[in-house]
């Protein structure tokens, strides 16, 4: 007679199970640590982005205004140019000044001077509402405001009520400066370029302040068969 014994399942695959979990343990470790790891790099990614564009849009800021700087200035009135040449569109531009700043700034020191710029630049901000308006600290005490598609009625029209709003600052009860503003408004074509009417704008502000000062003058009259 042969007795034949079989093995239960359980001795069987008891080994197989133990084997089994262990590596499934494993496995499932090595996930939750895949899945850490990306958590974790796509937030310094994220913060890398963000830094990134903060950094961006550091190097286009002035520093004490938060209004665009010098460089950012450049990029905005070229690209701005060039689109309304494309569809013949007008552009026009302010530049501003403050009056007799040094003199301020020698009578009521650094800080007050800052101050007064920083109002300023809130002043001129507050009417650069569109998306392509570009309001800038140009360097100094003189900003600009680029606007696309306006008129130069209407850009006289809105360098006034900067000009009025301005006039009417006051710092720790005293009244601060006065500013003064040239205006000027190019249809750009191929014989003009963004410089010629940095240039006029330039050149009527000037104007501007031999005339007086705490007030906007457009561009010469001889530049008026070029004004829109």
């Amino acid at each position: 007679m042969i007795v034949v014994v079989g093995r239960s399942t359980d001795v069987i695959f008891g080994q197989w199970r133990k084997y089994a979990l262990q590596i499934g343990s494993v496995m499932g470790a090595l996930g939750l640590i895949a899945c850490a790891l990306m958590l974790i790099l796509a937030r310094e990614m994220r913060k890398r982005g963000e830094m990134e564009d903060k950094m961006a849009r550091l190097a286009m800021t002035d520093g004490l205004t938060g209004l665009a700087n010098r460089r950012h200035f450049d990029v905005v009135i070229e690209k701005e140019w060039q689109r309304a040449q494309r569809i013949s569109a007008p552009i026009s531009l302010l530049m501003i000044d403050a009056d007799h700043f040094k003199a301020f700034n020698d009578t009521f020191g650094h800080q007050a001077g800052d101050l007064v710029l920083c109002n300023i630049a809130l002043s001129i901000a507050r009417y650069a509402k569109r998306a392509s308006d570009c309001a800038a600290r140009y360097g100094g005490e003189e900003f600009a405001l680029i606007l696309p598609g306006l008129s130069l009625a209407e850009a006289i029209e809105l360098g006034e009520r900067i000009r009025s709003e301005v006039d009417h600052l006051e710092c720790d009860g005293m009244s601060t400066t006065t500013i003064s503003i040239g205006a000027a408004c190019l249809i750009p074509s191929s014989l003009t370029t963004s410089s010629d009417l940095i240039s006029s704008a330039d050149t009527a502000l000037y104007a501007a302040k031999a005339h007086g000062r705490n007030q906007i003058w457009p561009v010469a009259p001889q530049q008026d068969a070029l004004a829109a």
